[in-house]
């Protein structure tokens, strides 16, 4: 059930996105800004990819590639993306999105603490879905509000 919950979430996420920039399309908005949404875009099939997919768990059983180093590879992606727009999200409630962050590490450290064994939750899947959920909606909520605040700039 929480696959598909999360699945919608991340479907919804993207169309939202897509329609922010169909919607725009006419509009002078800032280059950065559209750059920005279609880096969204690309950055949340991205997170689609790895909570649905789960490459980690293939590259760990197939390649015996740590988990710990395909996280690591995740983080520098997502942290580039972070990093590249800082200037961009500072200027609105970026709070929402380092949540949604913090969220989507929470989920990875439950996984990797529970794929070593280090740690052995009861509910280990339950609990980093849930996680994944709340991050997804923390996300999903940021784009919401920055729709709200390109509307207000561009008046589409």
């Amino acid at each position: 059930m929480l696959v598909y919950i999360k699945i919608t979430l991340l479907i919804i996420t993207c169309f939202f996105i897509i329609y922010m920039m169909l919607k725009l399309r006419g509009n002078k908005i800032e280059k950065k800004s559209k750059n920005f949404l279609i880096s969204s875009l690309i950055i949340t099939i991205f997170l689609a990819f790895i909570i649905e997919i789960r490459p980690h768990h293939l590259l760990r059983s197939e390649f015996n590639i740590s988990n710990l180093i395909t996280y690591l590879f995740y983080f520098i992606v997502v942290g580039t993306y972070f990093l590249f727009y800082m200037k961009l999200l500072s200027r609105n409630k970026y709070l929402l999105i380092i949540i949604s962050y913090i969220l989507f590490g929470l989920a990875n450290t439950v996984d990797l603490l529970s794929d070593g064994k280090i740690i052995d939750f009861d509910y280990d899947e339950i609990i980093e879905g849930l996680l994944h959920i709340l991050g997804i909606i923390f996300w999903l909520i940021f784009f919401i509000d920055f729709s709200k605040i390109l509307k207000r700039n561009t008046d589409y």
